[in-house]
């Protein structure tokens, strides 16, 4: 069942999104074509005023269509995150959602691997119209400029340190995700206000994170000026790892216990009107 789910919910995800990312591929390539090709440039090159104006108005709302177009790509993978879950679970498609049999864990898990996947699939959309617009021979330099900084990354972190950091990405996107879906399940318990409720609920859950944030920095770092310490890459190294293997369990607490206690809110305390 939670294949049918995901394949549903992908189905209506997906007319949001692939016209969304034609647009900004497409916005970036015309983009590459009246800043970066020689060709385009070298037409523009007259002394005419009114070619010039041209070209500057013509370059100048191509690229705010653009940048538009980036920064609206993760803002309405935002808004499809938080409309998807309030809608099909706690709006009018709620009623027909739990009268088919499926457990609530279900919906939840089915939400949130779609949500992990778009937000992904934005991010590597996103990157890749900056590639795009990337000169060829910049861009030629890319491997080694990624190479190099693994490297230094590996020197310092280590392999299992690069490792904690795949894991803390993951794991806190999996937690930024499961807030806002608890957020709302909170709100929801209210019979008015609910979308403002669901908001300060998210702004409590947001405090109480930060502070805990706050505190694992404080905990992780203690480490760095002790005697024993006298490699540089140990001063570097070994307290990051130290504070990804804290964040890490952190955040797995903070996952089961946000899926749990919306699981819980969607069983026992789930409000329609």
């Amino acid at each position: 069942m939670l294949g049918k789910l995901l394949k549903y919910e992908i189905k209506a995800t997906s007319r949001w999104f692939l016209p969304l990312y034609v647009a900004i591929i497409f916005s970036a390539i015309i983009n590459k074509f009246l800043f970066v090709t020689p060709i385009v440039n070298k037409a523009f090159e007259q002394n005419n005023s009114f070619v010039n104006i041209m070209q500057g108005i013509i370059s100048s709302v191509s690229m705010f269509l653009y940048v538009a177009l980036f920064f609206g790509l993760f803002v309405a993978t935002l808004i499809v995150v938080i409309q998807r879950f309030y809608k099909s679970l706690l709006g009018d498609e709620g009623y027909l959602m739990f009268t088919i049999p499926v457990k609530a864990w279900q919906n939840i898990l089915n939400k949130l691997l779609v949500s992990m996947l778009w937000t992904f699939t934005s991010t590597v959309i996103g990157f890749g119209s900056i590639l795009i617009l990337v000169p060829k021979e910049e861009l030629k330099q890319l491997p080694y400029v990624v190479s190099d900084a693994f490297f230094e990354i590996n020197q310092t972190l280590g392999a299992g340190g690069i490792v904690l950091l795949i894991i803390f990405a993951i794991l806190a996107l999996i937690v930024s995700v499961m807030e806002i879906y608890t957020a709302i399940s909170l709100g929801h318990l209210f019979n008015k206000y609910k979308l403002l409720l669901s908001f300060a609920m998210y702004l409590g859950l947001q405090t109480v994170a930060q502070f805990l944030a706050l505190f694992i920095v404080a905990l992780s770092m203690k480490d760095i000026n002790k005697p024993y310490v006298t490699d540089l890459t140990m001063q570097i190294g070994a307290p990051f790892r130290q504070f990804f293997i804290i964040a890490n369990i952190i955040l797995v607490l903070y996952a089961a216990g946000y899926f749990f206690l919306t699981n819980y809110l969607l069983e026992k305390k789930l409000n329609l009107e």
